[in-house]
């Protein structure tokens, strides 16, 4: 397993290939760059001294037994890779899931909606999700960087909501089911914008529009037929979609104008940053920097060296007050 790697040496790895780019070295030569997972993690691999047949030969969702080098290069594990072999197997058994199991993880987000009080919102919200139950509960929240698993869409709003509780209890005029409600649909046409629960691509939908302005859309579908579409509700959780990205720059059409539409939006960074530095400190040792992560503004992250996951101080300290 990718997790059990902790020192250089010889590996054979039984994976699944997620990216495969062909590339040139100075002296035109063909190699592999390839991204290596299995329902642990995922590894960077370079296969060198291939053929122009063989560079062409592998590609993005074969499930291969890698043979080669293991080493340490700019802070983060790297396969040198050997061989490949293609073998049988089903490609759901490498890749991860959401940390929790999938009806608890449903029943966990229709029980958040059932403590809504707001009619308009509470119905809205419920009929979107249960229109796209099964895609809302099976797709990723991303292609890349965080939540890019199965079930990572669910997982990552309903870790967003579980942060918003807290911050609803220390903040209590704050309204829960716009803030709730926002928060489990913000990435609600993420079902569309992404062609499959594993190995998604974008769709031709999902680049020409995009996932908020077709949330927005299912937003105003749901209103029309519930009639309620000329309701306050309706229009601020569209604002809620639509501004949660923050910034013009990346990709909101409008900036968030009211406070929930502002807490959304930090706790989506929040998750996503804290997942994506997560993944890098478990492919760190203890004691040193971990590898530049691009969408984490190129930063290394250090690793602490008393960090033992099954021994951490601070964690024995929370768990003692609560």
């Amino acid at each position: 397993m990718i997790q059990d790697l902790q020192q250089e040496g010889k590996v054979v790895l039984p994976c699944l290939i997620t990216k495969s780019d062909v590339g040139r070295t100075a002296k035109n030569a063909p190699y592999i760059s390839l991204i290596l997972e299995d329902c642990t993690g995922s590894l960077d691999a370079k296969y060198w001294n291939v053929s122009e047949e063989e560079a062409k030969l592998w590609k993005v969702g074969m499930i291969v037994e890698a043979s080669g080098d293991l080493i340490r290069y700019r802070n983060a594990w790297q396969l040198r890779v050997r061989s490949l072999k293609q073998i049988e197997g089903n490609p759901i058994d490498y890749v991860r899931n959401a940390p929790i199991e999938h009806e608890k993880l449903k029943r966990d987000v229709y029980e958040l909606i059932a403590h809504m009080t707001n009619p308009v919102i509470k119905d809205v919200v419920k009929e979107l999700i249960a229109m796209n139950e099964e895609q809302y509960f099976t797709y990723p929240a991303a292609v890349r960087n965080h939540h890019n698993f199965p079930g990572g869409l669910a997982w990552h709003s309903f870790s967003m909501a579980q942060l918003a509780l807290s911050v609803l209890k220390q903040y209590e005029w704050l309204d829960y089911d716009l803030l709730i409600g926002g928060i489990l649909i913000h990435d609600i046409a993420k079902v569309a914008e992404y062609s499959d629960p594993i190995l998604p691509e974008y769709t031709v939908q999902g680049n020409l529009l995009g996932h908020i302005s077709m949330a927005s859309n299912l937003i105003d579908r749901v209103a029309v037929a519930l009639d309620v579409e000329n309701s306050e509700e309706v229009m601020l959780l569209k604002h809620m979609v639509l501004s949660h990205h923050g910034k013009y720059d990346y990709g909101s059409p409008v900036l968030p104008m009211i406070a929930e539409a502002e807490v959304l939006t930090l706790l989506d960074n929040l998750d996503s940053r804290l997942f994506m530095i997560h993944e890098t400190l478990n492919e760190t040792a203890p004691g040193t920097m971990g590898p530049k992560q691009f969408a984490l503004d190129g930063r290394m992250f250090y690793r602490k060296t008393w960090e033992d996951r099954e021994n951490q101080p601070s964690k024995k300290n929370l768990e003692t007050n609560q």
